[in-house]
């Protein structure tokens, strides 16, 4: 029996009269992960990812853990009720994603292995309207309740068991915040009151606007959007910041500014980066630990090889032209570099995750963050 899409992306226009886009392909229908719609949308609308829970209530599990897999790994206790509505709905701003999300109680995990692997340096604010969670890090376990945010830093551990939960979601680069004098890490697994702080209660109502009108906004609107968020919120939350980061953490985004600003430089490396930022040789590798300050440079390239993949049409010379631009001192090294990290080697990126792609793609999702 043909398998129904879980996730579909849909035209502002469209949705309006009540019709989704039709699926682009039968591709990997038998797979164990649901096929996904094209995310290309007709200007002047700007692309939304929906998730459509399957009639089916025995599938609901599955598709969910899916759909989040490129940000949580999902898990189910007794209490949790798949019976209830799901839902969730993604805006690419193009700086950075907005949506909302009504789930049934689960946990959610970002392990060391995860985060090692998906390499992510985002900051997530949800904005809690209805239920209740408890977020576990490495340094505290706090209680979240209704009409407050928790701040996620991406590049940390958490755990969360949440309630049914009815919430606003803000996904932002780490780098745009730092642009504003935000350093956000120092606020992992924080709840902060968005309704009882004027401020608060302000960037969460634009951002909830943002989001009920965004069928309705144009690419230019979009960006602007995208702007004005990013200020609110490195304003609010700058002014909630207590003390500072871990000197391992404050190690960590220096670090991780100065590799961006350096990924074309075939001669970065930890001494010279040590020497630059005067830090010992020691200091630099506990801050990267389990896995290692090269093992991280060489992901930050891969991963702005990939981006780069996603944004051309990608010639057999431009695929070399990549390999040199990202820092790689020949393309064999590269090629071999990318397919062990993405599956796939970079000549095949357009075939691998266009409308067409084959049975183990990258989610929507996932293109679209690391797309940021």
């Amino acid at each position: 029996m043909r398998q129904r899409r879980t996730i579909a992306i849909t035209d502002p226009d469209e949705r309006r009269r009540g019709s989704i886009v039709s699926p682009a392909s039968d591709a990997g229908a038998g797979a164990s992960r649901p096929p996904e719609a094209d995310p290309e949308i007709p200007a002047p609308g700007i692309a939304c990812l929906h998730f459509e829970p399957p009639d089916d209530p025995g599938a609901r599990g599955r598709a969910w853990r899916e759909h989040l897999a490129p940000v949580f790994a999902v898990s189910f206790g007794p209490e949790s009720d798949l019976g209830v509505p799901i839902a969730m709905r993604s805006y690419h701003l193009g700086e950075l994603l907005v949506g909302d999300v009504i789930a049934p109680a689960h946990i959610l995990e970002r392990s060391p292995e995860m985060i090692r692997q998906q390499g992510l340096d985002h900051i997530l604010l949800q904005f809690y309207r209805r239920g209740r969670s408890l977020v576990e890090t490495d340094h505290a376990a706090e209680p979240v309740t209704e009409v407050q945010c928790i701040v996620f830093d991406l590049a940390q551990p958490v755990r969360i068991v949440a309630d049914a939960v009815d919430a606003t979601n803000v996904l932002i680069p780490r780098a745009l915040l730092e642009k504003q004098g935000c350093r956000p890490d120092a606020l992992h697994g924080r709840p902060l009151d968005h309704d009882g702080d004027p401020f608060g209660r302000l960037v969460h109502g634009f951002v909830a606007n943002v989001v009920a009108c965004g069928d309705r906004l144009d690419r230019r609107e979009a960006l602007a959007a995208a702007s004005a968020i990013t200020q609110l919120c490195a304003t609010w939350l700058r002014g909630r910041e207590a003390g500072s980061p871990a000197q391992h953490q404050d190690v960590r985004i220096r670090v991780r500014r100065f590799i961006e600003t350096e990924l074309g430089n075939p001669k970065l490396s930890p001494a010279l980066i040590a020497a630059r930022l005067g830090l010992s040789r020691s200091s630099l590798y506990r801050a990267f630990v389990p896995n290692g300050i090269v093992s991280y440079i060489r992901d930050r390239r891969l991963m702005h090889a990939m981006r780069m993949l996603m944004r051309d049409d990608v010639q057999p010379a431009r695929v070399s032209r990549i390999a040199y631009a990202v820092g790689f001192s020949d393309e064999r090294t590269f090629r071999r570099a990318f397919k062990r990290r993405f599956g796939f080697v970079p000549s095949d990126a357009a075939q691998c995750l266009g409308p067409r792609r084959g049975p183990e793609p990258l989610s929507i999702l996932q293109n679209w963050i690391e797309s940021l």
